[in-house]
């Protein structure tokens, strides 16, 4: 359950209207009732919310059924966040290289709390499609993300992050314990790259790595998703270097020295 109750610097209506467009970043989909269960309120309470966010343009309702979405507004707004960063202009050549010159599926990714938080999503010509919008959240310890961005990250900062287990399992090859993440984790930090090998979904292989900025600390990182029925060991090395040298370039922008 989200919390929306009344905060020390605002409105217990703001509070609610922010938390409906975090669950609806994250769940991507919900009707009014799940809306308000979630956020702890009468269905009534929730409806009055979803007007006035649909009135303003944050939230719409989806094709087909009765359940909400984010709405163009919301998108609108965080894209901005993306474009006034020199981030933006650090990893896009990268996204954009990846995915259509290799025929790699891009993604950028930062942490936010426990979650990793989707910034740009390229989709390349290959078979797997793309689902994860802007702004939408994924876990830290499935996804190739999520690993790249604790590369610096001491053990013991992993172990309170992700807490003591057993860890959501996504798929059969989901590591679920704290130490086995850390195991990934020391030898990324030997490789500078980490690895998704079928974790997070079913035959997709990802590779993910480092953004910097010039304090040489982790700001974001970069990964690349294939298929990986037919991968080969020698595919695999190619793809690890390929996002690798994606995110050094990045960094080299950003004026990182690492």
């Amino acid at each position: 359950m989200v919390s929306a109750g009344k905060t020390p610097t605002g409105s217990q209506t703001v509070a609610r209207a922010l938390a409906v467009l975090e669950l609806l970043g994250r769940e991507g989909e919900l009707g009014v009732r799940e809306l308000g269960r979630q956020l702890g309120v009468a269905p009534s309470i929730a409806q009055r919310l979803i007007n006035t966010l649909s009135e303003a343009g944050f939230v719409e309702k989806s094709l087909g059924n009765s359940k909400w979405k984010i709405g163009y507004k919301a998108f609108q707004i965080g894209s901005a966040f993306l474009a006034s960063t020199d981030l933006n202009a650090a990893t896009a050549p990268e996204l954009h290289l990846l995915a259509e010159q290799h025929q790699v599926n891009s993604f950028l990714g930062v942490l936010r709390g426990k979650d990793v938080v989707y910034l740009a999503a390229v989709q390349s010509g290959g078979p797997i499609s793309i689902t994860n919008a802007p702004g939408s959240r994924t876990y830290i310890h499935s996804t190739a993300l999520g690993k790249a961005l604790l590369l610096d990250s001491t053990d013991d900062d992993v172990q309170t992050l992700l807490g003591t287990g057993p860890l959501k399992q996504l798929t059969k090859k989901t590591k679920r314990s704290v130490s086995a993440v850390l195991k990934d984790l020391r030898e990324g930090r030997r490789l500078g790259y980490v690895i998704c090998d079928e974790e997070n979904l079913d035959n997709v292989f990802a590779v993910g790595a480092p953004v910097r900025d010039a304090s040489g600390g982790i700001i974001a990182a970069l990964s690349g998703a294939v298929p990986r029925q037919r991968l080969s060991a020698r595919a695999i090395e190619e793809l690890c270097e390929l996002v690798k040298a994606s995110a050094t370039r990045a960094s080299r922008r950003l004026g990182s020295l690492k």
